[in-house]
Protein backbone atom coordinates (compact mmCIF):
# COMPACT_ATOMS: atom_id res chain seq x y z
CA UNK A 1 0.00 0.00 0.00
CA UNK A 2 1.59 3.32 -1.11
CA UNK A 3 -0.93 5.80 0.30
CA UNK A 4 -3.71 5.36 2.85
CA UNK A 5 -5.95 8.33 3.59
CA UNK A 6 -6.30 7.26 7.20
CA UNK A 7 -2.53 7.22 7.72
CA UNK A 8 -2.30 10.76 6.34
CA UNK A 9 -4.90 12.01 8.79
CA UNK A 10 -7.60 12.57 6.14
CA UNK A 11 -9.93 9.55 6.26
CA UNK A 12 -12.56 11.35 4.17
CA UNK A 13 -10.10 12.62 1.56
CA UNK A 14 -10.44 11.64 -2.10
CA UNK A 15 -7.49 11.08 -4.44
CA UNK A 16 -7.85 13.23 -7.57
CA UNK A 17 -4.70 12.78 -9.67
CA UNK A 18 -1.66 10.51 -9.61
CA UNK A 19 1.61 11.11 -11.47
CA UNK A 20 4.63 8.76 -11.43
CA UNK A 21 8.08 10.11 -12.28
CA UNK A 22 9.72 8.97 -15.56
CA UNK A 23 12.00 6.43 -13.85
CA UNK A 24 9.22 5.32 -11.46
CA UNK A 25 11.23 6.52 -8.48
CA UNK A 26 8.60 8.86 -7.03
CA UNK A 27 4.83 9.16 -6.96
CA UNK A 28 2.85 12.36 -6.56
CA UNK A 29 -0.85 12.23 -5.68
CA UNK A 30 -3.28 15.05 -5.04
CA UNK A 31 -6.10 14.66 -2.55
CA UNK A 32 -9.15 16.83 -2.05
CA UNK A 33 -10.22 17.52 1.49
CA UNK A 34 -13.94 17.75 2.26
CA UNK A 35 -15.19 21.31 2.15
CA UNK A 36 -12.42 22.78 -0.01
CA UNK A 37 -11.54 23.05 -3.70
CA UNK A 38 -7.85 23.28 -2.86
CA UNK A 39 -6.00 19.96 -2.83
CA UNK A 40 -2.92 18.69 -1.05
CA UNK A 41 -0.21 16.91 -3.03
CA UNK A 42 1.71 14.09 -1.36
CA UNK A 43 5.05 12.90 -2.75
CA UNK A 44 6.19 9.36 -1.96
CA UNK A 45 9.65 7.92 -2.68
CA UNK A 46 8.83 4.54 -4.19
CA UNK A 47 12.22 3.19 -3.10
CA UNK A 48 11.20 3.82 0.52
CA UNK A 49 7.48 3.41 1.17
CA UNK A 50 7.69 3.97 4.89
CA UNK A 51 6.75 7.64 4.84
CA UNK A 52 5.57 10.56 2.74
CA UNK A 53 8.61 12.46 1.49
CA UNK A 54 6.90 15.82 1.07
CA UNK A 55 3.48 17.49 1.13
CA UNK A 56 2.43 20.60 -0.85
CA UNK A 57 -0.76 22.54 -0.07
CA UNK A 58 -3.13 24.30 -2.47
CA UNK A 59 -2.13 22.31 -5.56
CA UNK A 60 -4.25 22.30 -8.72
CA UNK A 61 -2.17 20.52 -11.40
CA UNK A 62 1.28 18.91 -11.36
CA UNK A 63 3.65 16.97 -13.63
CA UNK A 64 7.09 15.38 -13.32
CA UNK A 65 9.82 16.75 -15.60
CA UNK A 66 12.41 14.26 -14.30
CA UNK A 67 12.66 11.78 -11.44
CA UNK A 68 13.67 14.61 -9.12
CA UNK A 69 11.82 17.67 -10.45
CA UNK A 70 8.09 18.26 -10.07
CA UNK A 71 6.28 21.28 -11.52
CA UNK A 72 2.96 22.31 -9.98
CA UNK A 73 0.42 25.12 -10.01
CA UNK A 74 -0.87 26.75 -6.85
CA UNK A 75 -4.57 27.45 -6.38
CA UNK A 76 -5.73 30.11 -3.96
CA UNK A 77 -9.26 31.49 -3.62
CA UNK A 78 -10.34 29.46 -6.71
CA UNK A 79 -7.71 31.21 -8.86
CA UNK A 80 -4.57 29.60 -10.23
CA UNK A 81 -1.83 32.00 -11.31
CA UNK A 82 1.56 30.62 -10.20
CA UNK A 83 3.80 27.73 -11.30
CA UNK A 84 6.47 26.33 -8.99
CA UNK A 85 9.33 23.86 -9.37
CA UNK A 86 10.08 21.44 -6.54
CA UNK A 87 13.55 19.87 -6.74
CA UNK A 88 14.28 16.67 -4.77
CA UNK A 89 17.87 16.26 -6.05
CA UNK A 90 19.60 17.46 -2.90
CA UNK A 91 17.11 17.80 -0.12
CA UNK A 92 13.92 19.61 -1.12
CA UNK A 93 13.94 23.08 -2.67
CA UNK A 94 11.13 25.09 -4.27
CA UNK A 95 11.23 28.08 -6.58
CA UNK A 96 8.72 30.18 -8.51
CA UNK A 97 8.81 29.55 -12.27
CA UNK A 98 5.89 31.55 -13.71
CA UNK A 99 3.31 34.07 -12.53
CA UNK A 100 0.19 35.17 -14.44
CA UNK A 101 -0.63 38.80 -13.71
CA UNK A 102 -3.92 39.05 -15.62
CA UNK A 103 -6.83 37.98 -13.34
CA UNK A 104 -8.84 36.82 -16.36
CA UNK A 105 -6.39 33.95 -16.92
CA UNK A 106 -6.18 30.58 -15.16
CA UNK A 107 -2.93 28.58 -15.23
CA UNK A 108 -2.44 24.83 -15.37
CA UNK A 109 0.39 22.51 -16.35
CA UNK A 110 0.34 19.44 -18.61
CA UNK A 111 2.80 17.00 -20.16
CA UNK A 112 3.01 16.17 -23.85
CA UNK A 113 2.19 12.55 -24.64
CA UNK A 114 5.82 11.76 -25.52
CA UNK A 115 6.98 13.24 -22.16
CA UNK A 116 9.36 15.59 -23.98
CA UNK A 117 7.87 18.87 -22.77
CA UNK A 118 5.72 20.25 -20.01
CA UNK A 119 3.28 22.95 -21.12
CA UNK A 120 2.39 25.88 -18.90
CA UNK A 121 -1.05 26.86 -20.15
CA UNK A 122 -2.52 30.25 -19.31
CA UNK A 123 -6.16 30.43 -20.44
CA UNK A 124 -8.98 32.91 -20.22
CA UNK A 125 -12.48 32.14 -21.49
CA UNK A 126 -11.48 33.25 -25.02
CA UNK A 127 -7.68 33.49 -25.19
CA UNK A 128 -4.65 31.35 -24.36
CA UNK A 129 -0.88 31.36 -24.16
CA UNK A 130 1.52 28.41 -23.80
CA UNK A 131 5.06 28.17 -22.43
CA UNK A 132 7.27 25.09 -22.90
CA UNK A 133 9.48 23.47 -20.29
CA UNK A 134 12.11 21.19 -21.83
CA UNK A 135 12.16 18.02 -19.72
CA UNK A 136 15.79 17.47 -20.75
CA UNK A 137 16.69 20.88 -19.29
CA UNK A 138 13.96 21.58 -16.72
CA UNK A 139 15.96 24.23 -14.87
CA UNK A 140 16.09 26.46 -17.98
CA UNK A 141 13.58 29.27 -18.28
CA UNK A 142 10.27 28.28 -19.98
CA UNK A 143 10.04 29.16 -23.67
CA UNK A 144 7.03 31.08 -25.03
CA UNK A 145 5.33 29.40 -28.00
CA UNK A 146 3.19 32.33 -29.12
CA UNK A 147 2.29 35.51 -27.29
CA UNK A 148 -1.43 35.67 -26.51
CA UNK A 149 -3.73 37.25 -29.09
CA UNK A 150 -7.19 38.25 -27.93
CA UNK A 151 -9.80 35.75 -29.11
CA UNK A 152 -7.28 33.06 -30.15
CA UNK A 153 -7.05 29.79 -28.22
CA UNK A 154 -4.31 27.24 -28.84
CA UNK A 155 -3.07 23.96 -27.33
CA UNK A 156 0.21 22.15 -27.92
CA UNK A 157 1.32 18.56 -28.53
CA UNK A 158 4.77 17.34 -29.60
CA UNK A 159 6.26 14.56 -31.72
CA UNK A 160 9.60 14.23 -33.51
CA UNK A 161 10.76 17.83 -33.00
CA UNK A 162 7.47 19.15 -34.32
CA UNK A 163 4.83 21.00 -32.35
CA UNK A 164 1.24 20.20 -33.30
CA UNK A 165 -1.05 23.13 -32.56
CA UNK A 166 -4.82 22.94 -32.07
CA UNK A 167 -6.04 26.50 -32.46
CA UNK A 168 -9.03 28.72 -33.18
CA UNK A 169 -6.84 31.07 -35.23
CA UNK A 170 -8.59 32.36 -38.37
CA UNK A 171 -12.10 33.08 -39.56
CA UNK A 172 -15.13 31.55 -37.78
CA UNK A 173 -12.89 30.60 -34.84
CA UNK A 174 -13.39 26.86 -35.34
CA UNK A 175 -10.48 24.59 -34.46
CA UNK A 176 -7.66 23.74 -36.86
CA UNK A 177 -4.69 21.39 -36.57
CA UNK A 178 -1.42 23.10 -37.49
CA UNK A 179 2.28 22.28 -37.12
CA UNK A 180 5.54 24.14 -36.58
CA UNK A 181 9.17 23.25 -35.80
CA UNK A 182 10.11 23.35 -32.13
CA UNK A 183 12.89 25.84 -32.82
CA UNK A 184 10.57 28.18 -34.77
CA UNK A 185 7.30 27.94 -32.90
CA UNK A 186 5.76 31.41 -33.30
CA UNK A 187 2.51 31.83 -35.22
CA UNK A 188 4.31 33.03 -38.37
CA UNK A 189 5.58 29.48 -38.86
CA UNK A 190 2.34 27.60 -38.25
CA UNK A 191 1.27 25.45 -41.22
CA UNK A 192 -2.29 24.17 -41.65
CA UNK A 193 -2.81 20.39 -41.64
CA UNK A 194 -6.55 20.01 -41.05
CA UNK A 195 -9.51 22.33 -40.58
CA UNK A 196 -12.63 21.33 -38.67
CA UNK A 197 -15.83 21.96 -40.61
CA UNK A 198 -18.09 24.82 -39.60
CA UNK A 199 -20.63 23.95 -36.88
CA UNK A 200 -18.46 20.99 -35.86
CA UNK A 201 -17.09 20.60 -32.34
CA UNK A 202 -13.61 19.20 -31.79
CA UNK A 203 -14.08 17.07 -28.67
CA UNK A 204 -10.58 15.61 -28.33
CA UNK A 205 -7.43 14.72 -30.27
CA UNK A 206 -4.70 12.15 -29.67
CA UNK A 207 -1.45 11.59 -31.56
CA UNK A 208 -1.15 7.90 -32.43
CA UNK A 209 2.20 7.17 -34.05
CA UNK A 210 2.15 9.20 -37.32
CA UNK A 211 -1.54 9.97 -37.12
CA UNK A 212 -3.81 12.53 -35.45
CA UNK A 213 -7.01 10.86 -34.25
CA UNK A 214 -9.82 13.37 -33.77
CA UNK A 215 -13.12 12.91 -32.01
CA UNK A 216 -15.64 15.33 -33.54
CA UNK A 217 -19.27 16.23 -32.93
CA UNK A 218 -21.27 17.17 -36.03
CA UNK A 219 -25.05 17.60 -36.19
CA UNK A 220 -25.10 16.29 -32.62
CA UNK A 221 -23.50 12.95 -33.64
CA UNK A 222 -20.01 11.81 -32.67
CA UNK A 223 -17.53 11.10 -35.46
CA UNK A 224 -13.96 9.81 -35.54
CA UNK A 225 -11.46 11.09 -38.08
CA UNK A 226 -7.84 9.99 -38.53
CA UNK A 227 -5.42 12.36 -40.26
CA UNK A 228 -2.03 11.17 -41.50
CA UNK A 229 0.66 13.53 -40.24
CA UNK A 230 2.84 12.41 -43.14
CA UNK A 231 0.50 12.93 -46.09
CA UNK A 232 -1.61 15.43 -44.15
CA UNK A 233 -4.78 13.79 -45.48
CA UNK A 234 -7.81 12.13 -43.90
CA UNK A 235 -7.32 8.35 -43.90
CA UNK A 236 -10.45 7.45 -41.93
CA UNK A 237 -13.73 9.21 -41.22
CA UNK A 238 -16.58 7.35 -39.58
CA UNK A 239 -19.68 8.11 -37.56
CA UNK A 240 -19.66 6.45 -34.16
CA UNK A 241 -22.70 4.51 -32.86
CA UNK A 242 -25.85 6.63 -32.88
CA UNK A 243 -26.42 6.11 -29.14
CA UNK A 244 -23.00 7.54 -28.26
CA UNK A 245 -23.11 10.99 -26.63
CA UNK A 246 -19.98 11.19 -24.46
CA UNK A 247 -16.33 10.35 -25.06
CA UNK A 248 -13.59 9.45 -22.59
CA UNK A 249 -10.05 9.12 -23.88
CA UNK A 250 -8.00 6.07 -22.92
CA UNK A 251 -4.26 5.94 -22.40
CA UNK A 252 -1.64 5.07 -24.99
CA UNK A 253 0.75 2.29 -24.01
CA UNK A 254 3.63 4.58 -25.05
CA UNK A 255 4.27 7.49 -27.38
CA UNK A 256 4.79 5.15 -30.36
CA UNK A 257 1.66 3.07 -29.81
CA UNK A 258 -0.24 2.19 -32.98
CA UNK A 259 -3.67 2.03 -31.35
CA UNK A 260 -5.91 4.20 -29.22
CA UNK A 261 -8.54 2.98 -26.80
CA UNK A 262 -11.43 5.12 -25.64
CA UNK A 263 -14.85 4.80 -24.08
CA UNK A 264 -18.23 5.89 -25.42
CA UNK A 265 -21.30 6.34 -23.25
CA UNK A 266 -24.57 8.22 -23.00
CA UNK A 267 -26.65 9.49 -20.07
CA UNK A 268 -28.32 6.06 -19.91
CA UNK A 269 -25.63 3.83 -21.46
CA UNK A 270 -22.66 2.62 -19.37
CA UNK A 271 -19.23 3.19 -20.97
CA UNK A 272 -18.27 0.83 -23.81
CA UNK A 273 -14.59 0.53 -24.73
CA UNK A 274 -13.53 0.92 -28.36
CA UNK A 275 -10.11 0.67 -30.01
CA UNK A 276 -8.88 2.44 -33.14
CA UNK A 277 -6.06 0.45 -34.76
CA UNK A 278 -3.75 2.49 -36.98
CA UNK A 279 -2.21 -0.67 -38.44
CA UNK A 280 -5.60 -1.91 -39.65
CA UNK A 281 -7.09 1.57 -40.01
CA UNK A 282 -10.27 0.35 -38.40
CA UNK A 283 -12.42 0.73 -35.31
CA UNK A 284 -13.20 -2.20 -33.01
CA UNK A 285 -15.36 -2.81 -29.96
CA UNK A 286 -12.91 -4.02 -27.32
CA UNK A 287 -15.42 -4.78 -24.59
CA UNK A 288 -19.17 -4.47 -24.35
CA UNK A 289 -19.65 -4.88 -20.63
CA UNK A 290 -22.96 -3.70 -19.19
CA UNK A 291 -24.04 -2.65 -22.68
CA UNK A 292 -27.37 -4.39 -22.32
CA UNK A 293 -28.43 -1.80 -19.76
CA UNK A 294 -28.93 0.78 -22.49
CA UNK A 295 -30.02 -1.51 -25.31
CA UNK A 296 -33.76 -1.14 -24.65
CA UNK A 297 -33.64 2.65 -24.65
CA UNK A 298 -34.53 4.69 -27.70
CA UNK A 299 -32.22 7.60 -28.55
CA UNK A 300 -34.08 10.27 -30.51
CA UNK A 301 -32.40 13.29 -32.15
CA UNK A 302 -34.65 16.29 -32.70
CA UNK A 303 -34.35 19.96 -33.57
CA UNK A 304 -36.41 22.90 -32.35
CA UNK A 305 -36.71 26.22 -34.18
CA UNK A 306 -35.78 29.06 -31.86
CA UNK A 307 -37.29 32.55 -31.98
CA UNK A 308 -34.76 33.81 -34.56
CA UNK A 309 -35.07 30.70 -36.74
CA UNK A 310 -31.96 28.92 -35.45
CA UNK A 311 -32.36 25.14 -35.21
CA UNK A 312 -31.42 23.85 -31.76
CA UNK A 313 -30.49 20.16 -31.24
CA UNK A 314 -32.30 18.03 -28.65
CA UNK A 315 -31.36 14.51 -27.56
CA UNK A 316 -34.22 12.49 -26.09
CA UNK A 317 -34.13 9.12 -24.29
CA UNK A 318 -37.14 6.93 -23.58
CA UNK A 319 -38.17 3.33 -23.17
CA UNK A 320 -40.09 2.06 -26.21
CA UNK A 321 -43.77 1.91 -25.38
CA UNK A 322 -46.96 1.06 -27.21
CA UNK A 323 -48.80 3.65 -25.17
CA UNK A 324 -49.32 7.04 -26.76
CA UNK A 325 -50.09 8.92 -23.55
CA UNK A 326 -47.92 11.81 -22.47
CA UNK A 327 -45.07 11.00 -20.12
CA UNK A 328 -43.31 12.82 -17.31
CA UNK A 329 -40.37 14.67 -18.84
CA UNK A 330 -37.09 15.79 -17.25
CA UNK A 331 -35.29 18.47 -19.30
CA UNK A 332 -31.56 19.19 -18.88
CA UNK A 333 -29.78 22.42 -19.88
CA UNK A 334 -26.44 24.24 -19.43
CA UNK A 335 -25.48 26.67 -22.23
CA UNK A 336 -22.38 28.58 -21.07
CA UNK A 337 -18.60 28.95 -21.57
CA UNK A 338 -18.63 26.95 -24.80
CA UNK A 339 -18.89 23.79 -22.69
CA UNK A 340 -21.13 20.95 -23.82
CA UNK A 341 -24.04 19.88 -21.65
CA UNK A 342 -22.77 16.83 -19.72
CA UNK A 343 -23.95 13.58 -21.32
CA UNK A 344 -22.00 11.20 -19.09
CA UNK A 345 -23.65 8.04 -17.83
CA UNK A 346 -25.49 8.22 -14.51
CA UNK A 347 -27.15 4.97 -13.39
CA UNK A 348 -29.93 6.71 -11.48
CA UNK A 349 -31.36 7.96 -14.79
CA UNK A 350 -32.27 4.40 -15.69
CA UNK A 351 -34.67 4.38 -12.73
CA UNK A 352 -36.64 7.23 -14.27
CA UNK A 353 -36.77 5.52 -17.67
CA UNK A 354 -37.98 2.29 -16.08
CA UNK A 355 -40.75 4.28 -14.42
CA UNK A 356 -41.96 5.75 -17.71
CA UNK A 357 -40.10 9.07 -17.79
CA UNK A 358 -38.52 10.72 -20.80
CA UNK A 359 -35.18 12.53 -20.55
CA UNK A 360 -34.39 15.47 -22.84
CA UNK A 361 -31.04 17.22 -23.22
CA UNK A 362 -31.26 20.66 -24.85
CA UNK A 363 -28.03 21.75 -26.58
CA UNK A 364 -28.69 25.48 -26.53
CA UNK A 365 -26.48 28.32 -27.71
CA UNK A 366 -23.80 29.37 -25.27
CA UNK A 367 -22.60 25.76 -25.05
CA UNK A 368 -20.09 24.28 -27.47
CA UNK A 369 -22.01 21.46 -29.15
CA UNK A 370 -21.90 23.04 -32.61
CA UNK A 371 -18.45 24.56 -32.36
CA UNK A 372 -16.96 27.93 -31.50
CA UNK A 373 -19.70 29.96 -33.21
CA UNK A 374 -22.38 28.22 -31.13
CA UNK A 375 -20.75 29.62 -28.01
CA UNK A 376 -20.41 33.11 -29.51
CA UNK A 377 -24.13 33.12 -30.34
CA UNK A 378 -24.98 32.58 -26.66
CA UNK A 379 -22.60 34.79 -24.65
CA UNK A 380 -22.35 38.50 -23.80
CA UNK A 381 -25.06 40.43 -25.70
CA UNK A 382 -26.44 37.13 -27.07
CA UNK A 383 -27.02 35.41 -23.72
CA UNK A 384 -30.82 35.52 -23.96
CA UNK A 385 -30.61 33.40 -27.13
CA UNK A 386 -30.03 30.44 -24.81
CA UNK A 387 -33.27 31.17 -22.96
CA UNK A 388 -35.23 31.36 -26.22
CA UNK A 389 -33.57 28.13 -27.36
CA UNK A 390 -34.60 26.37 -24.16
CA UNK A 391 -38.16 27.64 -24.51
CA UNK A 392 -38.27 26.41 -28.12
CA UNK A 393 -36.98 22.96 -27.13
CA UNK A 394 -39.53 22.44 -24.37
CA UNK A 395 -42.36 23.76 -26.53
CA UNK A 396 -41.34 21.42 -29.35
CA UNK A 397 -41.42 18.42 -27.02
CA UNK A 398 -44.91 19.42 -25.91
CA UNK A 399 -46.08 20.02 -29.49
CA UNK A 400 -44.85 16.58 -30.54
CA UNK A 401 -46.97 15.05 -27.77
CA UNK A 402 -44.15 13.68 -25.65
CA UNK A 403 -45.31 15.49 -22.53
CA UNK A 404 -47.22 18.50 -21.21
CA UNK A 405 -46.33 21.45 -18.92
CA UNK A 406 -47.84 19.86 -15.81
CA UNK A 407 -45.67 16.75 -16.38
CA UNK A 408 -42.46 18.61 -17.25
CA UNK A 409 -39.53 19.29 -14.92
CA UNK A 410 -36.28 21.13 -15.60
CA UNK A 411 -32.85 20.57 -14.07
CA UNK A 412 -29.65 22.60 -14.31
CA UNK A 413 -26.43 23.16 -12.40
CA UNK A 414 -23.99 26.03 -11.89
CA UNK A 415 -24.13 28.48 -14.84
CA UNK A 416 -27.05 26.50 -16.28
CA UNK A 417 -29.08 28.11 -13.50
CA UNK A 418 -29.03 31.40 -15.43
CA UNK A 419 -31.03 29.96 -18.31
CA UNK A 420 -33.30 27.91 -16.05
CA UNK A 421 -34.01 30.89 -13.80
CA UNK A 422 -34.60 33.22 -16.74
CA UNK A 423 -36.98 30.70 -18.32
CA UNK A 424 -39.01 30.63 -15.08
CA UNK A 425 -39.32 34.41 -15.07
CA UNK A 426 -40.34 34.66 -18.72
CA UNK A 427 -42.09 31.36 -19.53
CA UNK A 428 -43.16 30.05 -16.13
CA UNK A 429 -46.04 28.01 -17.54
CA UNK A 430 -43.77 25.65 -19.50
CA UNK A 431 -42.65 23.52 -16.53
CA UNK A 432 -44.08 22.35 -13.23
CA UNK A 433 -40.91 21.83 -11.20
CA UNK A 434 -37.23 22.73 -11.27
CA UNK A 435 -34.17 21.22 -9.58
CA UNK A 436 -31.11 23.48 -9.44
CA UNK A 437 -27.72 22.33 -8.15
CA UNK A 438 -25.36 25.10 -6.92
CA UNK A 439 -26.98 27.46 -9.44
CA UNK A 440 -25.74 30.85 -10.64
CA UNK A 441 -28.82 33.09 -10.27
CA UNK A 442 -27.64 36.63 -9.50
CA UNK A 443 -25.55 37.60 -12.50
CA UNK A 444 -25.82 41.35 -12.04
CA UNK A 445 -24.70 41.70 -8.42
CA UNK A 446 -21.94 39.15 -8.95
CA UNK A 447 -20.54 40.97 -11.97
CA UNK A 448 -20.72 44.28 -10.10
CA UNK A 449 -18.56 43.00 -7.25
CA UNK A 450 -14.90 42.85 -8.31
CA UNK A 451 -13.91 41.65 -4.83
CA UNK A 452 -15.37 38.22 -5.65
CA UNK A 453 -12.62 35.89 -6.91
CA UNK A 454 -14.01 35.15 -10.38
CA UNK A 455 -15.81 38.37 -11.37
CA UNK A 456 -13.07 39.71 -13.65
CA UNK A 457 -12.44 36.29 -15.18
CA UNK A 458 -16.16 35.93 -15.95
CA UNK A 459 -16.45 39.23 -17.84
CA UNK A 460 -15.65 37.51 -21.14
CA UNK A 461 -18.79 35.37 -20.75
CA UNK A 462 -21.30 37.79 -19.19
CA UNK A 463 -19.94 41.28 -19.88
CA UNK A 464 -18.63 44.09 -17.69
CA UNK A 465 -21.50 46.12 -16.18
CA UNK A 466 -19.00 48.27 -14.25
CA UNK A 467 -17.60 49.91 -17.35
CA UNK A 468 -20.33 49.38 -19.94
CA UNK A 469 -23.83 50.78 -19.43
CA UNK A 470 -25.29 48.65 -22.22
CA UNK A 471 -23.84 45.54 -20.63
CA UNK A 472 -25.36 46.52 -17.29
CA UNK A 473 -28.82 47.03 -18.78
CA UNK A 474 -28.64 43.82 -20.79
CA UNK A 475 -27.61 41.69 -17.80
CA UNK A 476 -30.35 43.34 -15.76
CA UNK A 477 -32.89 42.38 -18.44
CA UNK A 478 -32.37 38.60 -18.06
CA UNK A 479 -30.73 38.11 -14.63
CA UNK A 480 -32.91 35.57 -12.76
CA UNK A 481 -32.73 37.37 -9.41
CA UNK A 482 -33.45 40.83 -10.83
CA UNK A 483 -36.55 39.72 -12.76
CA UNK A 484 -38.51 37.78 -10.15
CA UNK A 485 -42.13 38.94 -10.24
CA UNK A 486 -45.52 38.06 -8.83
CA UNK A 487 -46.73 35.12 -10.94
CA UNK A 488 -47.45 31.39 -10.84
CA UNK A 489 -43.93 29.94 -10.65
CA UNK A 490 -42.95 26.29 -10.88
CA UNK A 491 -41.90 24.65 -7.63
CA UNK A 492 -38.14 24.89 -7.09
CA UNK A 493 -35.60 22.76 -5.22
CA UNK A 494 -32.16 24.36 -4.83
CA UNK A 495 -29.14 22.59 -3.40
CA UNK A 496 -26.24 24.73 -2.22
CA UNK A 497 -22.84 24.15 -0.65
CA UNK A 498 -21.91 25.96 2.53
CA UNK A 499 -18.33 26.74 1.47
CA UNK A 500 -18.96 27.44 -2.23
CA UNK A 501 -16.66 30.31 -3.29
CA UNK A 502 -17.97 30.30 -6.87
CA UNK A 503 -21.66 30.57 -5.98
CA UNK A 504 -21.74 32.40 -2.62
CA UNK A 505 -24.49 31.18 -0.33
CA UNK A 506 -25.70 34.72 0.47
CA UNK A 507 -26.83 35.18 -3.15
CA UNK A 508 -28.92 32.01 -3.08
CA UNK A 509 -30.48 32.97 0.25
CA UNK A 510 -31.54 36.32 -1.22
CA UNK A 511 -32.92 34.62 -4.34
CA UNK A 512 -34.98 32.13 -2.34
CA UNK A 513 -36.35 34.86 -0.09
CA UNK A 514 -37.37 37.06 -3.02
CA UNK A 515 -38.92 34.15 -4.92
CA UNK A 516 -40.95 33.02 -1.91
CA UNK A 517 -42.31 36.55 -1.43
CA UNK A 518 -43.30 36.78 -5.11
CA UNK A 519 -45.08 33.42 -4.94
CA UNK A 520 -46.87 34.40 -1.71
CA UNK A 521 -47.98 37.70 -3.25
CA UNK A 522 -49.41 35.92 -6.29
CA UNK A 523 -51.05 33.26 -4.12
CA UNK A 524 -52.76 35.88 -1.95
CA UNK A 525 -54.16 37.68 -4.99
CA UNK A 526 -55.10 34.60 -7.00
CA UNK A 527 -58.73 33.55 -7.18
CA UNK A 528 -58.16 30.83 -9.79
CA UNK A 529 -59.95 27.57 -9.11
CA UNK A 530 -57.56 24.70 -8.45
CA UNK A 531 -54.54 26.96 -7.97
CA UNK A 532 -51.74 25.22 -6.10
CA UNK A 533 -49.10 27.26 -4.33
CA UNK A 534 -45.61 26.51 -5.56
CA UNK A 535 -42.99 25.24 -3.14
CA UNK A 536 -39.47 26.65 -2.84
CA UNK A 537 -37.02 24.36 -1.03
CA UNK A 538 -33.39 25.22 -0.25
CA UNK A 539 -31.05 22.46 0.89
CA UNK A 540 -27.66 23.58 2.18
CA UNK A 541 -24.95 20.95 2.24
CA UNK A 542 -22.63 21.39 5.25
CA UNK A 543 -19.04 22.07 4.23
CA UNK A 544 -18.67 21.20 0.56
CA UNK A 545 -17.51 23.46 -2.25
CA UNK A 546 -18.65 24.02 -5.82
CA UNK A 547 -16.48 21.29 -7.31
CA UNK A 548 -16.36 18.76 -4.47
CA UNK A 549 -18.49 15.69 -5.04
CA UNK A 550 -20.48 14.14 -2.22
CA UNK A 551 -19.63 10.78 -0.73
CA UNK A 552 -21.30 7.75 -2.30
CA UNK A 553 -23.89 7.69 0.46
CA UNK A 554 -24.38 11.45 0.26
CA UNK A 555 -24.88 11.28 -3.51
CA UNK A 556 -27.54 8.59 -3.13
CA UNK A 557 -29.38 10.67 -0.55
CA UNK A 558 -29.25 13.73 -2.79
CA UNK A 559 -30.58 11.84 -5.81
CA UNK A 560 -33.36 10.34 -3.68
CA UNK A 561 -34.34 13.79 -2.44
CA UNK A 562 -34.37 15.23 -5.98
CA UNK A 563 -36.53 12.41 -7.31
CA UNK A 564 -38.93 12.53 -4.35
CA UNK A 565 -39.36 16.26 -4.98
CA UNK A 566 -40.06 15.75 -8.69
CA UNK A 567 -42.57 12.96 -8.08
CA UNK A 568 -44.41 15.02 -5.47
CA UNK A 569 -44.57 18.21 -7.52
CA UNK A 570 -45.66 16.44 -10.71
CA UNK A 571 -48.35 14.54 -8.78
CA UNK A 572 -46.76 11.15 -9.40
CA UNK A 573 -46.11 10.18 -5.79
CA UNK A 574 -49.61 8.77 -5.27
CA UNK A 575 -49.51 6.58 -8.37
Amino acid sequence: MVLRMQDLGFPLGQIQQIRISPGQERLAASMSISGSEEAKCFIVNLQNLQQVEHMISNVFSFEWATNNILFYTEQKNVRCSSVFLCDFSEGISTKLVYTEEDPRFFVDICCTKDKRFLTINSNSKTTSEVWLVDCNRPLDLPCLVQQRISGVIYHIEHRDNTLYVLTTLGEHGDYKLMKTPVNACSMDNWELIYKVNEKTKLVDMELVKDCGVMLLKHNNYLHLSAISLVSESVILSTQLPAWACAFESGKLCDSSSSSLSFKLSSPVQPPVRFVYSLAENNLFVEAYQDAQKGENVSTIRLEAESKDGTLVPITVFQKPSQQSKKKPLLVHVYGAYGIDLSMMFKPERLLLLEDGWMLAFCHVRGGGELGHTWHEMGRLKNKFNGVEDLKACISQLHTLGYSSPNLTALTAASAGGVLAGALCNNYADLVRAIVLEAPFLDVLNTMLDELLPLTIEEQEEWGNPLSNERSLEYIKSYCPYQNIKSQNYPSVLITANENDKRIPLIGLLKYVDKLRKAIAEYSNSSNKKGYRTSNVVLRIQPGGSHCNTSSWEGSLNEVAEHYAFLYKELGLDAK
